[in-house]
C-alpha cells in the first residue's frame, strides 16, 4: 500500500537520498511522481534544497542529481535557491556534482535570468576549474548573464582579472568574451580590465586570444595608450618622470600610505630598507639588489622595448608552495652559487628573463629560486585599485606570505613595492 501513495513513496525516496542510498531508478521515480502530481512540489523540493544547504557529503550527490532532474519540470521553487547553488560551486565537489549544479543554473537562467545575480561568484569559480567541460558549461551560463544582465558583474573585477590570467587558454578567451559582452552595454563595469587586455593583445603567443583581447578593448572604447588613473591627474609634476602620490589615496590599499616618488634614475631606497624588511627573513643587500635591478629594467627596458616584470622576495618556501611554473624553470640548470641576486654578472640573465611571463622568486638570502612563476595565492581579500593582474597577484602573495613584492609596470615603468597585501611605495 505504501507505493500506491505518491506522497509516501516520495518521502521514502527522500529518506534514501538523505542516507546516500538512493539509486538512479529512485531518482527517476521521484521525477515521475512530481510530473504526475505537481501538488507535491513543496514536499519533494524543500527537503532536497535543505540537503543542498546543509552540504552533507553523503547525501549531496543524490540530492543535486534529483534536483537537476526536477528542474526540467519545475524551476520556480528551485530558482529561489540560486544563492545556495552558487555557494555549492565554491565547495570541493566532484566533477559530476559540479556539472549537475551548473546544469541546474543553466535551467534557472533560461526561465528566470533576473534571479542569477548571486550565482556569478560561484560560476567564476567553476570557470577556473581544471576540467574543460566544467569550464565550458560555466562560461555558457556566464555568457548569457553578461548579455542579459551585465550589471550583475559589478563588483566582480577581481574574478574577471583572475580569469584573464588563468592557467587555461580557453578560460582567458572566455573572460575576454565576457568583458566584450559587458562593455557592449556598460564599459565602466570593466574599465579596470584594460591594462591586462592590452598586455594579452600585444604579447600572448595565442593568436585567438590576441584577437579576442583586441575585440574586447575595441568594445571598451578606450584609446590604445594607457592613461594614468584619474586620482593621479592633478598630482603629476611638469617632468613626466616625477609623480607625487597622495598619501592614503585610492591606489594605496586599505589604511596604507605611499611614499613620495621622485626621478627614477635618482631614487635610492637604502634608507627605507630596514623598515621594509622588518619581520621578514630578507637580508638588507638582497632587497636593495632586487630594487636596483627593477629600476634598471624600468629605465632601460630590453631590446628597445618596455618590459614589465615582478619579484617576490623572501619566505620562498611558502611562495613556491603557492605558485606554479608557467614554463620549465629557466634558472634551474644554473649552479646555485651563480644565481645570487647580489651577483652583478647574474643581473644580465635576470634582465633577459624579465621579458618572459611570470614572477621571479628570490629567497631572503638572495638565491633566485625560480623565474616564470605563476602566482596562485588567494586574492579575495586584496583591496587595491588602479592596477592590473600582475600587481593584484603580487599583492595577494605578500598577504598570504611574509614576502615582499616588487612590480615593474610595462606601461610607464612604474615600480611598486608591496607588503602584507598593501602598497608601501610607488615610483614613477
Amino acid at each position: 500500500m505504501l507505493f500506491n501513495n505518491p506522497k509516501k513513496k516520495a518521502q521514502s525516496i527522500i529518506n534514501k537520498i538523505e542516507k546516500g542510498a538512493a539509486s538512479v531508478d529512485n531518482l527517476n521515480d521521484l521525477s515521475e511522481i512530481l510530473e504526475k502530481d505537481p501538488s507535491l512540489e513543496s514536499e519533494i523540493v524543500e527537503p532536497l534544497i535543505s540537503i543542498i544547504k546543509e552540504f552533507n557529503a553523503i547525501s549531496f550527490r543524490s540530492a543535486i542529481s534529483a534536483l537537476n532532474m526536477l528542474a526540467d519540470k519545475e524551476t520556480g521553487m528551485i530558482s529561489d535557491s540560486v544563492d545556495a547553488f552558487g555557494k555549492c560551486l565554491k565547495k570541493d565537489l566532484q566533477t559530476g556534482e559540479i556539472l549537475n549544479t551548473l546544469e541546474i543554473m543553466h535551467k534557472i537562467n533560461r526561465k528566470y535570468p533576473e534571479k542569477m545575480k548571486t550565482a556569478v561568484p560561484g560560476l567564476f569559480m567553476s570557470l577556473r576549474n581544471m576540467n574543460g567541460t566544467v569550464r565550458e558549461k560555466a562560461n555558457s551560463v556566464l555568457s548569457s548573464i553578461s548579455i542579459l544582465h551585465p550589471e550583475f558583474f559589478k563588483g566582480h573585477t577581481k574574478e574577471l582579472n583572475l580569469a584573464l590570467n588563468g592557467l587555461n587558454l580557453d578560460e582567458r578567451i572566455y573572460a575576454c568574451k565576457l568583458i566584450k559582452n559587458i562593455a557592449n552595454r556598460d564599459s565602466t563595469i570593466v574599465k579596470d580590465m584594460y591594462e591586462t587586455l592590452s598586455y594579452l593583445e600585444g604579447n600572448h603567443p595565442s593568436r585567438e586570444l590576441r584577437i579576442e583581447a583586441a575585440s574586447a578593448i575595441d568594445k571598451m572604447k578606450i584609446k590604445k595608450e594607457l592613461e594614468h588613473p584619474r586620482v593621479w591627474e592633478d598630482l603629476k609634476g611638469p617632468d613626466s618622470k616625477i609623480l607625487l602620490v597622495k598619501p592614503g589615496g585610492p591606489l594605496s590599499g586599505t589604511g596604507q600610505q605611499m611614499e613620495l616618488a621622485g626621478r627614477m634614475e635618482n631614487i635610492d631606497i637604502s634608507s627605507q630598507i630596514e623598515k621594509i624588511i622588518q619581520d621578514t627573513d630578507i637580508k638588507n643587500p638582497v632587497l636593495e639588489s632586487v630594487f636596483n635591478i627593477a629600476r634598471e629594467i624600468s629605465i632601460e627596458g630590453r631590446e628597445g622595448k618596455s618590459v614589465g616584470t615582478s619579484f617576490i622576495v623572501g619566505n620562498s618556501k611558502e611562495v613556491l608552495a603557492r605558485s606554479k611554473q608557467l614554463i620549465h624553470n629557466p634558472v634551474e640548470s644554473i649552479p646555485v652559487n651563480e644565481r645570487m641576486i647580489t651577483d652583478h654578472e647574474f643581473c644580465n640573465t635576470i634582465k633577459e628573463l624579465s621579458q618572459l611571463d611570470g614572477a621571479f622568486v628570490v629567497s631572503g638570502d638572495g638565491l633566485v629560486e625560480a623565474a616564470c612563476r605563476f602566482l596562485t595565492a588567494d586574492a579575495s581579500r586584496v583591496n587595491i585599485s588602479g592596477f592590473g593582474t600582475k600587481h593584484f597577484s603580487v599583492a595577494a602573495m605578500t598577504m598570504a606570505t611574509k614576502a615582499i613584492g616588487i612590480v615593474v609596470s610595462e606601461s610607464g615603468g612604474r615600480i611598486t613595492i608591496f607588503k602584507d597585501g598593501k602598497i608601501l611605495s610607488s615610483y614613477c
